[in-house]
């Protein structure tokens, strides 16, 4: 409890009851603001800790959420909506040659992090902020930034609980804009300074981390409407690890004197990956440019299912979608490419649009045996560089009663 003024005790509530024994309040003499997340999850018996701001609903991709996080438990999971989410990509900072590979996320909307990340983080604060103290509060800021590992990021449309908007907001107290971009601007120089110099020697200091512990690349990921698998692509908007970085004239690089504008902001707004996942077949998530060799979008159902069924409308050509290779996998790290289409049709969709559509169903029941059973299926230009864009406009899980043979 972050507010000095009250004194919370678990037997006000009264509403879930059978969890009590699971409860501990911990009330601070002080207001604490941001730190006090991390002294919570510094404090938890799980070896994780899932955390959201009181006014955002994060039921409608909690199951994808914690399903992400398992699948790759050493980074920051969190959840962010299409234009914070470019402008993170924005606020990302590589330096091959000091192992610096780090970018930012809020936490608020939902986000699942390790234990010893949140208590590592509050003896950065206590060693790094001595001296800046009042920055202690916008711990957020730092946290991130700090972990030196690109966030692990859901691309959603966020929604407000109801009667969330009472009361003044942190970010709305004098000197906050002042106090964000003085934190933005120190968290990247003293990462920065700090993986430069040689802390082999420094005893007194909690040392960052170097070695990235990440089993998966950087992706675009979002959760469809009923939580029950990820869509995701390994296509940026940003190609954000060749983006130059030069402390001395990029250290304004995570600020608001860095705020996205122009068509890349625009067309990816209007064709994220949201809108292969909308349930609406006249929205399509789109690369606007012809696909390479080696980029894909995939699937990411949750858990490993057997003889599952499931559609794609898609919006590129079916010649583009048969040069596609098929592949599943058990853990999205080893993959096993498809080698037939028995399971596999095709067929023109009526569209809304002037544009021809097409419907692709799987049932994998009618895979070859040992195909039968998967987590991740995965859509690859393997082979070669295709004079076509990829446009996936729905994905769905069908039943097999709404399987019709063609």
């Amino acid at each position: 409890n972050n507010n000095p003024e009250i004194t919370l005790q678990k037997t006000q509530f009264q509403h879930n009851t059978s969890f009590l024994v699971d409860i501990r309040v911990i009330n601070s003499k002080e207001n604490l603001k941001d730190e006090a997340k991390y002294r919570a999850c510094a404090e938890a018996n799980s070896i994780a800790c899932f955390y959201a701001d009181d006014d955002w609903d994060a039921s409608f991709y909690l199951k994808s959420l914690i399903a992400d996080f398992r699948a790759d438990p050493y980074v920051l999971h969190s959840v962010t909506d299409p234009g914070t989410f470019y402008t993170n990509l924005m606020w990302s900072y590589f330096d091959r040659d000091i192992n610096l590979h780090t970018g930012f996320s809020w936490i608020g909307c939902g986000s699942i992090f390790l234990r010893e990340y949140a208590q590592r983080h509050i003896a950065y604060l206590h060693t790094y902020l001595k001296n800046n103290r009042n920055l202690i509060h916008l711990s957020d800021v730092f946290f991130s930034i700090w972990l030196n590992d690109i966030p692990s990021q859901f691309n959603m449309n966020i929604r407000n609980l109801p009667e969330s908007h009472t009361g003044a907001s942190f970010s709305s107290s004098s000197n906050f804009l002042q106090y964000q971009h003085q934190s933005s601007v120190l968290a990247i120089r003293i990462l920065e300074h700090n993986l430069r110099s040689n802390q082999s020697n420094n005893t007194n200091n909690t040392q960052f981390t170097r070695t990235s512990k990440r089993r998966f690349p950087y992706y675009i990921k979002s959760s469809n409407p009923n939580d029950e698998f990820i869509f995701y692509t390994n296509i940026l908007p940003i190609d954000i690890e060749h983006i130059p970085f030069n402390i001395s004239k990029d250290f304004e690089r995570g600020t608001r004197n860095n705020l996205p504008s122009g068509p890349g902001i625009s067309f990816f707004a209007s064709h994220t990956t949201l809108s292969a996942v909308d349930n609406k077949p006249s929205t399509c998530w789109r690369i606007g440019r012809n696909i390479r060799r080696g980029e894909f979008f995939a699937m990411d159902f949750l858990y490993i299912r057997t003889n599952l069924s499931f559609a794609l409308i898609i919006g590129h050509t079916r010649e583009l979608q048969n040069k596609i290779d098929v592949n599943l996998s058990f853990d999205g790290l080893l993959w096993s490419r498809y080698p037939s289409m028995n399971g596999i049709s095709i067929r023109s969709q009526n569209s809304t649009s002037d544009k021809q559509q097409y419907m692709v169903i799987f049932n994998s029941s009618q895979f070859n045996l040992g195909f039968r059973s998967f987590r991740y299926v995965a859509f690859n230009a393997s082979k070669i560089t295709y004079l076509e864009e990829l446009q996936v406009c729905d994905v769905k899980i069908i039943t097999t009663t709404n399987i019709k043979t063609l």
